[in-house]
């Protein structure tokens, strides 16, 4: 290793095999599966344990790339490895494979996914490879899809983009602005001796030609998506990586440099044996907050007339974006059981008792401040968590009493619906000279009345992500 600082991010080619055919491709490790490694990856236990080994000598994300990773059926117990071990995840994928279930199963563990788009032509992709055993390529519509799927799991979304000479003249700008992606790494096609000399002449292009591609899509900075470019030299000895047969690599000098085995040689032995330059990982972008991985607030207020549905929301909310569910309601009837008395009676104590309204909210807010990703249901939200994205929940009369009879709620009953109302007003007013139900307060007002929780949950969902 050429110097001593470690690379904080590594790349593990976990899985030879692909289901795409891309003639470009500077990963094929063909090599590594006709001498070594015949089924082209290791054994799960051993795949597991090249993970361990990672985490244990310091590095801080791993991104788990192929071949096409989600072939892997082990894929998920890596995931789950690395983020016990603290490790922030990523795979690299061309999104073929990624179904709800998968997506599902693996939110507690998967950070960012990196989908892989070259072109959106047919043709393009065709004459690539860039399509299911060279043959059946994705159409727009179904990257689109692709695209919306994963921001509905709440994965960090980066989209990985070779310009090769099939492309470099398309116009990527209306499917990126589309997609928005919080990272768009841009790469010159690269030519790797034992990779892929024996096609990469057709899809080589020069360094002018890279430059007028990026220049075309400069502008998309504009819309909050950083764009990364990395061109063949920047590329090369940058990155930290691990072959399908757990042996670290480099390509310094334009072939594969393989180390010995690191389960063994032992980690320490075995990245020696390689050449990468931090410095060149940093100038390419390398650093960046790879641990907030969305576009979303760390913290959401729903606030709302009594009988909304807000906890109902969010609660489904939270699920939905993995962030913890907090309420004001919940806290507040706890305190009022505590004093063996009734919401509403609690709550008409507040309003005599400004302090005691305070108090409570002081509670309330010293708790929300200590959980990172948050929904919270809280009718002040809007005042005392300003970074945070608010909605207010608005019902009329009659389907509110609807709701709240359905619900049998203790010591609540439709007649104490405008009651309550008032008292909220009221109490908010006395204790800080605030309207609640101010539409100015909020980035969103919605009339649930005639929604459904998961229909509201997702009319939520749409526009934070808009």
């Amino acid at each position: 290793m050429k110097n001593s600082k470690l690379i904080p991010a590594v790349n593990y080619h976990l899985w030879e095999p692909c289901n795409m055919r891309c003639k470009f491709c500077f990963a094929t490790f063909q090599d590594v599966k006709n001498s070594i490694l015949p089924k082209g990856h290791l054994p799960e236990k051993d795949a597991i344990e090249v993970v361990k080994e990672l985490a244990k000598f310091g590095f801080e994300k791993i991104t788990f790339a192929g071949g096409e990773p989600t072939l892997c059926p082990w894929l998920s117990k890596l995931l789950r490895t690395a983020k016990d071990y603290g490790l922030t995840t990523m795979i690299v994928t061309n999104g073929t494979r990624l179904t709800d279930q998968f997506l599902e199963e693996n939110q507690p563990y998967l950070d960012w996914i990196a989908l892989s788009v070259d072109s959106l032509k047919e043709e393009t992709n065709k004459a690539s490879g860039r399509a299911i055993v060279g043959k059946r390529v994705i159409e727009v519509n179904q990257y689109k899809e692709i695209v919306e799927k994963i921001k509905s799991y709440n994965y960090g979304l980066k989209i990985n983009t070779v310009v090769h000479a099939k492309n470099v003249h398309e116009d990527l700008s209306d499917f990126i602005a589309y997609a928005k992606p919080i990272r768009w790494k841009v790469f010159q096609v690269l030519p790797i001796e034992g990779q892929n000399d024996e096609k990469v002449d057709a899809f080589k292009i020069s360094q002018e030609k890279f430059d007028q591609f990026n220049a075309k899509h400069k502008s998309l900075e504009d819309l909050g998506t950083k764009i990364v470019i990395e061109n063949n030299e920047s590329m090369q000895g940058s990155y930290a990586m691990v072959d399908p047969a757990g042996r670290f690599y480099d390509n310094e000098k334009g072939k594969h440099n393989y180390s010995d085995p690191i389960l063994e040689v032992g980690i320490e032995t075995s990245i020696q044996q390689v050449n990468y330059f931090t410095e060149k990982f940093i100038k390419r972008g390398g650093i960046y907050d790879w641990k907030n991985n969305s576009n979303l607030p760390n913290k959401i207020t729903l606030s709302g007339e009594v009988a909304s549905g807000k906890s109902t929301v969010v609660n489904l909310l939270a699920k939905k974006l993995v962030y913890q569910f907090l309420s004001i309601g919940n806290f507040t009837r706890e305190i009022a059981e505590k004093k063996n008395m009734s919401i509403v009676e609690f709550q008409e104590e507040c309003k005599k008792n400004p302090e005691l309204n305070k108090k409570v909210d002081n509670e309330f807010l010293e708790h929300c401040k200590t959980i990172k990703n948050a929904v919270i249901d809280y009718r002040l939200g809007f005042h005392f968590l300003p970074d945070a994205k608010h909605f207010f929940l608005k019902i009329t009369m009659k389907e509110a009493s609807n709701r709240l009879r359905k619900a049998q709620r203790k010591n609540e009953s439709y007649k104490t619906i405008e009651v309550r109302n008032e008292l909220f007003k009221d109490q908010f007013l006395n204790s800080y000279g605030l309207n609640y139900t101010n539409p100015d307060y909020y980035d969103n007002t919605i009339d649930v009345s005639n929604l459904t929780a998961e229909e509201v949950t997702n009319h939520i969902l749409s526009n934070l992500r808009n």
